[in-house]
């Protein structure tokens, strides 16, 4: 113990050691401590969490605090542009306009509070002791803009939904395996099913009447009969605790919804991106409502029964969007349309959602590398 207080003193700047008026017994005490956790591998928490108290007795951090005036974005938008993505799917320009939000540099927002961080986190100390760390060291861990939530991480035993060349997969199969519901390939490159006869009218008017309700614009509803939760999991091949909850959906004459795209879903959520959309009409319409997929020169008219099933990512890499995909619902000229959609995730959705996640980024354990990567070349 008293060889680890010379060392401490030695490497430890004058100004500090003017600072630290602890009694010297409670200085060895903690430092005999830090090396018995030492004699177990690793630095430990409690290691940690002692240089933390020590340093912040210091005035060593100034410099670098001082310095995070000096981070900023030279547009008003970046923050909502860096939410959307784009610090990762436009980096030439996002990381030099909008350099804070990107966490190109420590900010207010996003900033590590021990002078040793990157030391640390050089050491992998951001992977051996991540609960401190990632509160700690968000900026040397490179995990800001992530929120750290335990119970929005998920379990490592858990699959994906799908992987590489899978997508494709499943839309092939579907066409072989379920002739009953008269498929009918519209398109390829993207796909896009349709399901002439995939739900009686009888199955229909169950989920209008228990997925309806007050009939809103768009609203969360659990009508859904286990047979047809069953043939939506069994076409998918998605569990269906990956799907979030029914949506039904009425439009009147006049409505529409103009182009979008049902992928909005980070890859780090807790439910990772939105991977197909099954569509559902629950009703005829006297003229117009059509679901037009505006890329495609593609558009599906309304008929009771009938289902419309595509994919919100691409099969070569099913965390990218396709962008093919946009779509809308055109405008309804006469009558009424009803209809109900599910969107089937990359993961478990319903637990999660009970859990308090939301469609946010959360730390997951495959993050990690690949923020500490990119943050090598900042």
């Amino acid at each position: 113990t008293a060889f680890h207080m010379a060392e401490w003193m030695k490497r430890t700047p004058r100004a500090t050691r003017r600072l630290v008026a602890l009694p010297l017994p409670l200085l060895a005490t903690i430092l005999l401590y830090a090396e018995l956790v030492f004699s177990f591998g690793g630095l430990g928490d409690a290691y940690l969490t002692a240089k933390r108290g020590l340093a912040a007795l210091s005035g060593s951090s100034t410099a670098r605090l001082s310095n995070m005036t000096q981070c900023v974005d030279n547009h008003n938008e970046c923050s909502r542009w860096s939410k959307a993505g784009e610090c990762e799917a436009n980096p030439g320009f996002m990381l030099r306009e909008c350099m804070a939000s990107c966490a190109q540099c420590e900010s207010d927002a996003c900033h590590d509070e021990q002078d040793e961080c990157a030391q640390w986190a050089a050491a992998g100390e951001c992977t051996a002791n991540q609960h401190f760390m990632l509160t700690t060291c968000p900026y040397s861990c490179a995990v800001c803009r992530v929120n750290w939530k335990p119970e929005c991480k998920r379990d490592s035993s858990m699959a994906p939904a799908a992987t590489r060349g899978t997508v494709d997969a499943v839309f092939r199969e579907a066409v072989e395996r379920f002739p009953l519901l008269k498929p009918k390939v519209l398109s390829t490159q993207p796909w896009i099913l349709l399901f002439d006869e995939f739900l009686t009218s009888d199955e229909a008017d169950i989920l209008l009447e228990q997925g309806g309700h007050k009939f809103e614009r768009s609203l969360a509803g659990d009508g859904v009969t286990p047979k047809v939760r069953s043939r939506i999991a069994n076409i998918t091949k998605v569990p269906w605790e990956y799907a979030e909850h029914l949506q039904v959906l009425k439009y009147e004459p006049g409505q529409f919804y103009r182009e979008h795209h049902d992928q909005n879903s980070p890859r780090y959520s807790a439910w990772g991106p939105r991977l197909y959309t099954f569509f559902m009409y629950l009703s005829d319409v006297e003229e117009g409502g059509e679901t037009a997929f505006t890329r495609l020169n593609l558009s599906v008219t309304p008929r009771k029964g009938s289902a419309i099933f595509w994919p919100s990512v691409l099969s070569e890499d099913p965390y990218k969007t396709d962008e093919r995909t946009y779509h809308e619902a055109s405008t309804v000229r006469r009558g009424i349309k009803y209809s109900a959609n599910f969107w089937l995730h990359m993961y478990e959705f319903q637990t999660a959602l009970t859990r308090g996640c939301d469609n946010s980024d959360y730390f997951q354990d495959d993050l990690l590398p690949t923020r500490l990567r990119a943050a090598k070349n900042r």
